[in-house]
């Protein structure tokens, strides 16, 4: 009934406000329908899995005044039969963002954006929107901007989990400050600092780096993500861990546009020789999909490292075939930083090795048609914990904006 009430409410504001203010809203929507046929289980003697995912947004832009503006947008997240039977329904519709934003507030060089949003900064190695996912991500709080002409920083709050028990034990905070540097053009320099806390609880951990790349449409670009995690991670256990990136690719100027590109991400992991130091570098809120191989095996770092850490070295290319249409392909290598001990007593670092092509068209401007094949290879550690065979996936994706 609450959906219903809902729904109902906005669509009678809607139209009432379109017809009295129609330059000061801006209706948005997305269907994004993707098949997926998944054979990630690492054994050949079971079939694979085939289902559709179905994400759908209605987003309503509100710019009331030339300082004060709003987006309101509601998304369904579901798979193709899921519900019980054809006559039956499920509750999977969810406010994914709903914010104010003053601009120049009480005439200073700030603006205030207040509510639930989407976040996404640098590279989106540590906080970013995971716009490949089903549901993606959204943080309830605040981001305060700096805004000058050399300058730009954004402070962030944000509560990123309530527990509902008195004086906000076990509540978790997300605070963060992240720099834009105006120096150098066609640079993005990002320098930050991210704090997590658990209120009465020995959790505190602080993550601070820099973020410098550069964004060119033919010739050479690269980027550098570092970062330093410190802090106590539970009492007597204090942090000390790292994460470095480097990214390079070389755009061709010719008609195809030939790409060729390489990088290698080291994330330090645990060596088990001290038991006071947690040496294992967390991603925190990373788009990780976007960097660690799209058969999604390194999303929740460290806990799908084991705590071993990640040195992944890769190779991509891509080319424009004919126009709007772009082939892409990347490989990955990956190993563990600190040894992973096998039953056998052996020691090992070798995850495996993943291959994703990419085929992607540019109907229209509003339509875009997206598929890909992966194959991943595992290494002494994946054939242990996971399964001997190989393993792949497909997908073939529509995205669709009105």
């Amino acid at each position: 009934m609450r959906i219903q009430l809902f729904l109902f409410l906005l669509i009678t504001f809607l139209a009432s406000s379109l017809l009295t203010a129609q330059d000061k809203i801006k209706v948005n929507a997305q269907i994004r329908p993707r098949f997926n046929f998944n054979d990630k289980d690492f054994n050949n003697s079971t079939g694979g899995n085939s289902y559709t995912e179905l994400r759908s947004r209605l987003g309503v832009a509100f710019s009331a005044s030339k300082s004060l503006s709003g987006f309101v947008q509601i998304q369904d997240s579901r798979l193709f039969g899921s519900e019980p039977h054809t006559l039956a329904d499920t509750k999977n519709l969810d406010l994914h963002q709903a914010y104010f934003n003053i601009k120049r507030i009480f005439k200073l060089p700030f603006d205030l954006q207040v509510g639930r949003m989407e976040l996404s900064y640098g590279s989106q190695r540590l906080i970013g929107a995971v716009g490949w996912h089903n549901v993606g991500r959204s943080f309830d709080g605040g981001v305060l901007k700096l805004i000058t002409k050399s300058i730009n920083v954004d402070f962030i709050a944000a509560r990123t989990n309530e527990s509902g028990l008195s004086n906000d034990t076990l509540d978790s905070f997300l605070y963060s400050a992240y720099g834009h540097l105006k120096v150098v053009k066609d640079y993005e320099i990002q320098p930050f600092i991210i704090g997590e806390t658990r209120v009465h609880d020995n959790f505190n951990r602080y993550t601070v780096g820099l973020y410098i790349g550069n964004g060119v449409k033919v010739g050479f670009s690269h980027e550098l993500d570092a970062s330093y995690q410190f802090g106590t991670q539970m009492k007597d256990v204090n942090i000390a861990a790292y994460m470095a990136a480097y990214n390079l690719k070389f755009i061709f100027n010719t008609k195809i546009k030939p790409m060729i590109g390489a990088g290698i991400d080291y994330l330090s992991g645990d060596d088990g020789e001290d038991a006071t130091k947690y040496k294992v570098f967390s991603t925190l809120y990373a788009t990780n999909h976007k960097f660690y191989g799209y058969m999604d095996y390194f999303l929740n770092i460290p806990r799908h490292t084991y705590g071993k850490g990640l040195i992944d070295i890769q190779g991509k290319a891509s080319i424009v075939p004919f126009a709007k249409f772009i082939i892409m392909a990347a490989y990955h290598m990956f190993k563990s930083s600190a040894d992973y001990t096998l039953i056998s007593g052996d020691t090992s670092t070798n995850f495996g090795s993943e291959i994703d092509i990419t085929l992607a068209y540019g109907y229209s401007k509003l339509i875009k048609f997206v598929g890909g094949f992966s194959y991943f290879t595992p290494g002494e550690i994946f054939k242990e914990t996971k399964g001997e065979d190989s393993s792949n996936w497909t997908y073939v994706m529509a995205i669709v904006n009105l």
